[in-house]
């Protein structure tokens, strides 16, 4: 019994000590990241742009509101939903490009090759990525929902919503890893990528519950909005939000396993 124990237990060794090994060295990279998003002006410009953008339409809004209420137009029945637009929609999809740029730039110089022959693996590795863009994404979207002072959400219906939207930063950064194979497709893809998430703002109906927008992944934390504005339930909204999100992130991840392999 004593050395059936022990062979148990130097069984679980090497896993342990890989398990360890995997997050050194991912933890390694952090640093690395870091002074190489500071070497690149787009990318760290984009990693801060919503700190910048969230105080100034709270200092605007208010003006704007006033202008167009001279010249006969309702502006705060729309300054709502384009809080949510910017700050749970276009901020996590700005954190999941800028880690998504980054994770080109290692499929460009052989970075994935390397990788895929370590402890960490290349899965490992980029779901590590997309959980630090979708980790980044959260805060900062309830930072602008809250500052940006666009939506009068209580702290709870403001993390439920920041956390629907931030897994959209995951399937960003994935997706931009699984179809694009240089940094002018990515441009291309970010670009058609902000169209259609941001479409289902401008046809998202309150009065129903379902759209043939839902097929997009940004529709859902953006009915969760509209059902919190509305008083109705928001939370099955948001974790359908994080669950399709969820689908998404995986089928690139499964792409790129195919495409690493063939």
């Amino acid at each position: 019994m004593r050395r059936r124990g022990i062979c148990r237990a130097g069984a679980r060794t090497p896993g342990g000590a890989r398990t360890a090994t995997t997050i050194g060295a991912l933890a390694r990279m952090v640093p690395l990241d870091l002074r190489r998003l500071m070497r690149d002006e787009l990318l760290s410009w984009m990693a801060v742009l919503p700190l910048v953008v969230a105080p100034v339409l709270r200092l605007a809004a208010p003006g704007l509101v006033g202008a167009l209420s001279h010249l006969g137009l309702d502006a705060g029945s729309w300054l709502e939903p384009l809080g949510a637009v910017a700050f749970a929609v276009i901020t996590p999809v700005l954190m999941g490009t800028v880690v998504g740029f980054m994770l080109l730039a290692d499929k460009e110089d052989g970075t994935w090759r390397a990788v895929a022959v370590t402890p960490v693996l290349l899965r490992g590795y980029l779901v590590w990525r997309a959980g630090l863009a979708v980790g980044l994404a959260g805060p900062l979207a309830l930072l602008g929902l809250r500052v940006g002072g666009l939506n009068d959400l209580g702290w709870g219906a403001g993390w439920g919503l920041a956390l629907a939207g931030a897994p959209l930063a995951g399937v960003t950064a994935l997706a931009l890893a699984a179809f694009a194979d240089s940094t002018v497709q990515g441009v291309t893809g970010v670009k058609l990528g902000f169209v259609v998430l941001v479409l289902p703002a401008a046809v998202l109906d309150r009065g129903g519950p379902w759209s043939l927008s839902a097929v997009v992944p940004s529709w859902w934390p953006l009915r969760a909005h509209a059902a919190i504005l509305d008083g109705q339930i928001w939370q099955p909204w948001a974790a359908g939000a994080v669950a399709i999100s969820a689908a998404l992130a995986a089928a690139c991840l499964c792409r790129t396993a195919r495409s690493a392999v063939g």
